[in-house]
């Protein structure tokens, strides 16, 4: 939101930077990365993530976010056959844009911390 980088899972975390490890790739610095047992946990972080998205009323949509948010989970899976321990990995991302309305006719007005619908 307005060029910075935020954690929507720690509200108060403020200037994060993006990083590139050979290692990782590229990531964020200092990102929260919770770990979760149950889909239903996955769920509650994702919407805590959305009540904290900045969002602003326009005449074209009443609830447009004005920041871009992605949202990763990773699923891990440990499997033990004849005493060895093999992990498979998977992730999806899911990636939320800002608001497209055009500014110019969209009258855009925006909100920080409102909650999503």
């Amino acid at each position: 939101y307005k060029e910075q980088i935020l954690d929507l899972l720690e509200p108060g975390s403020m200037g994060l930077q993006v990083r590139e490890d050979i290692n990782r790739g590229v990531y964020v610095e200092r990102l929260s990365e919770p770990t979760v047992s149950t889909l239903a946990e996955a769920f509650q972080l994702l919407w805590r993530g959305l009540q904290n998205r900045h969002i602003g009323a326009t005449h074209v949509n009443e609830r447009s976010s004005r920041s871009h948010a992605v949202f990763t989970l990773s699923v891990e899976r440990a499997q033990t056959a004849a005493g060895v321990t093999s992990m498979r990995v998977a992730c999806v991302h899911l990636v939320d844009l800002a608001g497209s309305e055009r500014q110019q006719g969209a009258s855009v007005d925006g909100a920080a911390g409102a909650s999503p619908a």
